[in-house]
């Protein structure tokens, strides 16, 4: 009986003994970091960390006015005046830069493992285009209006032989890669030639090649092309986002970013819509505003008692706006001409696009969403006709209750919002 009781005496013992040693092994070992240094990690992203280090201006908000007006540095790395344009609905997803290349002068050759769109602001010149040691140049013309893409990691010089400076924004998916690979640098380092997207093809840049796609039941008109010369003109078609309007979508270089065009006439606006983050609009002719607010206010802000936290985007040719993910935003025409826009970079992150579809589709359950007109505040419409009658220009649509039943409709007729619902009350 003596020896039970001593056992139960040394187990409980045993365990106190070594909750004592492992204690004072935890107190007295230095294998841990201090907790300061990893606070200190990640306060800033590769990608913030490489524009930081390039020494040019990093403009930031919600939109800048003109594209064309902006204050641009010498940048050594392109070897010509330039600027970041990282706004806020960019997201860690996209960013644009501008250059402005001086009359006979050039950019210094690039490439890098990131896709990149670019409008011709003003001026005209040629990109010289290669891939490979001893490979062929290829000369892309271009003047203000012109859009292309210099294939992946192609390298490619941008010459300015007119009689003007020439100016160009480009909007490139670099930040997600960059912040992706933790490493900047390696983008412009990898020497893999992505021979399934260009491999010289004599032809590659004549636009007289597109492959052209009519819209076709709530699908956009579409055009695969790798160079549109003047975006300004281009033909566009139905696109029903709004009344009257018409767009065209592009698919560039076999990139998965892609671009679209839009217009809409006098005295009318687009319904309320949101989508994902990092698409670039560049208003390319007209004057007017874009509503922009919160997916959490709601569809009608204003009507809630929230209308203090809807911001209104002014905006002219010239004008740089992306809006933030799933941010319900809204263009308005209050001018005397029809407005035009091109949407660049357009990522649907980790969901492809209609040609290049991908496994991972990780934006399907936050699908982009339209306003109906016949849903949307009244505040929203009633502000619209002031600012018409401030600038002395006329209203070109029907009424909220008509448009609602032409909402209907089209919904019925055509399987989808995006049919034009102008056209259905022109057949009346």
């Amino acid at each position: 009986m003596r020896k039970t009781n001593d056992r139960l005496f040394f187990l409980p013992a045993l365990g106190f003994l070594t909750f004592v040693i492992s204690l004072s092994a935890l107190a007295g070992q230095t294998r841990f970091r201090p907790e300061s240094e990893r606070e200190a990690m990640g306060q800033t992203s590769a990608y913030e960390e490489f524009i930081a280090s390039e020494g040019i201006p990093i403009y930031r908000g919600q939109a800048i006015a003109s594209l064309a007006a902006l204050k641009l540095e010498p940048w050594r790395r392109l070897g010509a005046p330039g600027a970041y344009v990282v706004l806020e609905g960019c997201q860690g997803v996209t960013d644009s830069f501008v250059v402005e290349v001086p009359v006979g002068g050039e950019t210094l050759p690039q490439k890098h493992f990131f896709e990149e769109n670019i409008m011709i602001l003003s001026g005209e010149g040629e990109t010289r285009i290669w891939v490979g040691e001893g490979k062929k140049k290829q000369t892309v013309r271009w003047k203000r209006g012109s859009v292309f893409a210099p294939p992946l990691n192609a390298w490619h010089q941008h010459v300015n032989n007119g009689s003007e400076p020439a100016r160009f924004v480009t909007v490139t998916n670099a930040p997600f890669l960059m912040d992706y690979f933790h490493n900047a640098e390696l983008l412009f380092n990898i020497e893999a030639d992505a021979k399934s997207r260009y491999n010289g093809e004599s032809d590659y840049f004549d636009p007289e090649i597109s492959k052209d796609y009519a819209p076709y039941k709530g699908k956009h008109s579409l055009s695969i092309v790798n160079m549109i010369r003047d975006v300004r003109s281009t033909l566009l078609s139905t696109a029903g986002q709004g009344w009257g309007d018409v767009d065209r979508h592009y698919i560039l270089s076999s990139n998965r970013t892609g671009a679209h065009v839009e217009a809409f006439p006098v005295g009318t606006y687009e319904r309320g819509h949101r989508h994902g983050p990092g698409a670039a609009i560049v208003f390319l002719s007209g004057v007017g505003y874009s509503l922009y607010w919160s997916m959490e206010l709601g569809d009608a802000p204003f009507s809630d008692g929230k209308g203090d936290q809807v911001y209104k985007v002014a905006w002219q040719d010239g004008t740089i706006f992306v809006p933030a993910d799933q941010w319900y935003h809204q263009h308005f025409n209050t001018g005397h001409e029809p407005a035009r826009f091109i949407k660049l970079g357009s990522p649907r992150v980790g969901g492809g696009n209609v040609v290049f579809k991908m496994q991972s589709n990780l934006n399907q359950k936050r699908r982009g969403y339209m306003i109906r007109y016949g849903e949307e505040d009244p505040k929203i419409r009633e502000m619209f006709e002031a600012d018409l009658k401030l600038n002395g220009a006329p209203l070109s649509m029907p009424s909220r209750e008509r448009l609602a039943a032409l909402e209907k409709r089209a919904e019925e007729e055509s399987g989808g919002m995006l049919q034009n619902i102008a056209e259905l009350e022109e057949s009346h």
